[in-house]
């Protein structure tokens, strides 16, 4: 008898339920999808056990007669795609006929549902691999499926799921998923016989966002908008001072359909890449529209992936749309226009441009402002807005505390400024402007710093070593690793770098520089490029910039303030650290009890 064998039909069903079903929440998941297909605005989901000793979920919609109620336990059995074209461009949450027959597979299943308009609905029970009994019924237009001892016929997967409570927050998540893209159904939600959620419909997609997302966090948010060929994008994105511990916030949708997509998660990431703290995220929801034949949507068992055909230009529409939103939220404005101007004071700390990094290109005699694709920040502002009311040196400077923070009095209060986040700032600014202009200035090491990198981490360097060099960074890359990678060899750095090496040392730079680039969705784009030519730079720019301790006199104190007129995008530094904190009058007036 030969090796290979043919599973029993109920075993291959099991197999196949596992990639559907993983949990309570997976099952509410497709029965809701399968509402939402059905043309439903009113959606009940109750729960016992975290959805573990029962699910049922009703809605609203056009229903099933008896025929297709039988059918909608078989495999496979579908009304939205009829062939191969349609698969294309697949217009509903569902699509593959595997939601009922593989809940049924692992539970017991009943279903009851009546057409609009029919006289009578129908009842259909099923357990393992067939239908148990169908029989006529009486119950109101739409469906309802329950759903009892889910893997009760599979116990090795039931001892793998969480606690109750676990299984339950998980449905509570996704529902709170649905509630922000269908601000327009009814959606309620019922634990162990108690009322636990309820939305009311509502056609301001704000009001939605006040009541899924934590308090005081919906009214926050900025709207965020645009639109490339054949893709929109609408949503909201959380200003640059709202963050939270992790990426739980961030809701992602196309189509209408949740996603926890890689690429837009990463587009995301890098609208806010040198805005936020380490370890902190944005609040961000985000709806794309993308014409149905531009997307696979094919690709996962729980449809939780997608597949763009155009990725590049999908990665740029979120990351400008959402950069241009946020990057209008800034904590204090210059009246300086938005064109970079070099600084007209020279001091030991900010000598001029053509010292630092060559003369600053130029187009007839003018400054050249950045590439469009860098998401101009305040893009969309009118003049008047653009400049604002509070420039940075227009605020007086009081004296430094700690070695390290600025006091600056403004109208109604003061300002505390972190000396170096803020010169990192600035050199950050001027060095990724230089680099786009082809204008950093190189120094060479006195001696050529080697490192060893594994052939993966190290090839991207290769690749990319002329753009790098633009950069300032030149580098080798060459055979003779004696663990078996490539050695990479840097020999310039940016002349700003050159008096100030880091402190992990040069080979940290650049294993830092090829991790960037290392990124499979950068490797192939200019986006991923930018972020990895992001990554020397920042630390370059760090390393350059004046360290705490360092006192700066009054010349120097007013040339900072001056260039963070002129370069500063977001009130942070390049690694997403504040560069100033705010305390206004009244807050000083309660401390000493004054109001």
């Amino acid at each position: 008898m030969g090796l290979i064998r043919v599973l029993p039909e109920e075993l291959a069903n099991r197999i196949a339920a596992g990639e559907v079903v993983e949990r309570p929440a997976s099952v509410v998941k497709e029965l809701v999808e399968n509402a939402l297909d059905a043309e439903a605005t009113r959606i009940e989901v109750a729960v016992t056990g975290g959805g573990i000793r029962s699910i049922s979920v009703t809605d609203d919609g056009t229903g099933l007669g008896p025929e297709d109620a039988e059918l909608a336990f078989q495999r496979h059995a579908t009304s939205k795609i009829r062939s191969e074209g349609d698969l294309a461009r697949v217009e509903t949450l569902g699509f593959r006929g595997e939601a009922l027959p593989s809940i049924a597979s692992v539970a017991r299943v009943r279903m009851r549902s009546r057409q609009r308009g029919a006289e009578a609905g129908v009842e259909v029970i099923g357990e393992g691999d067939g239908i148990r009994e169908v029989r006529p019924v009486g119950c109101p237009e739409g469906t309802r499926v329950e759903v009892v001892e889910l893997f009760g016929r599979v116990p090795a997967r039931r001892k793998f799921l969480k606690s109750e409570i676990t299984e339950a927050s998980h449905v509570l998540r996704w529902l709170e998923r649905i509630a922000l893209v269908r601000p327009d159904l009814r959606i309620s939600l019922e634990r162990d016989g108690r009322p636990v959620l309820q939305y009311l419909p509502t056609a301001d997609p704000r009001e939605r966002l006040i009541a899924v997302l934590p308090p005081s966090f919906g009214e926050r948010l900025l709207p965020v908008e645009a639109d490339v060929g054949r893709a929109r994008m609408t949503g909201f994105g959380s200003p640059t001072d709202l963050t939270r511990g992790s990426t739980g916030d961030i809701y992602l949708y196309v189509n209408a359909r949740p996603v926890r997509d890689r690429l837009l998660l990463q587009a995301v990431r890098e609208a806010y890449r040198d805005a936020l703290p380490p370890g902190r995220h944005p609040v961000v929801v985000l709806f794309l529209q993308v014409e149905p034949d531009d997307l696979d949507v094919n690709v996962h068992p729980a449809k939780w992936e997608v597949r763009f055909r155009d990725p590049g230009s999908v990665h740029r529409l979120v990351r400008e749309g959402v950069r241009r939103a946020v990057g209008a939220e800034r904590v204090l404005y210059p009246t300086e226009s938005q064109v970079r101007t070099p600084l007209v004071r020279e001091t030991g700390l900010f000598p001029p441009p053509d010292r630092l990094l060559g003369e600053p290109p130029t187009r007839d005699g003018e400054p050249v402002p950045p590439p469009e694709d860098l998401g101009e920040p305040h893009a969309g502002l009118d003049a008047r807005e653009r400049q604002g009311p509070v420039p940075f040196a227009s605020l007086r400077y009081v004296g430094t505390v700690l070695g390290t923070y600025l006091v600056l009095e403004r109208p109604g209060g003061l300002v505390l400024l972190d000396q170096h986040a803020a010169h990192e700032r600035v050199l950050y600014e001027r060095l990724r402007e230089a680099w786009f202009g082809g204008k950093v200035e190189r120094q060479a090491l006195l001696l050529p710093v080697w490192i060893e990198l594994p052939r993966s981490a190290a090839e991207p360097l290769r690749v990319y070593a002329e753009e790098l060099a633009r950069a300032g960074f030149e580098i080798d890359v060459a055979e003779g690793g004696v663990r078996g990678g490539l050695r990479v060899g840097l020999r310039t750095v940016p002349a700003v770098l050159a008096h100030h090496p880091p402190r992990e040392g040069w080979g940290e730079l650049l294993q830092e520089t090829a991790a960037a680039l290392r990124e499979p969705e950068g490797a192939d784009s200019r986006e991923g490029l930018e972020a990895g030519v992001h990554a020397a730079l920042a630390t370059a720019a760090c390393h350059a910039a004046c360290r705490k301790g360092d006192l700066l006199d009054v010349r120097e104190v007013q040339a900072l303030l001056e260039a963070l007129d002129r370069n500063v995008w977001f009130p942070t530094c390049p690694h997403g650290r504040p560069l100033l904190a705010l305390l206004d009058e009244d807050e000083l007036a309660r401390r000493f009890l004054r109001r």
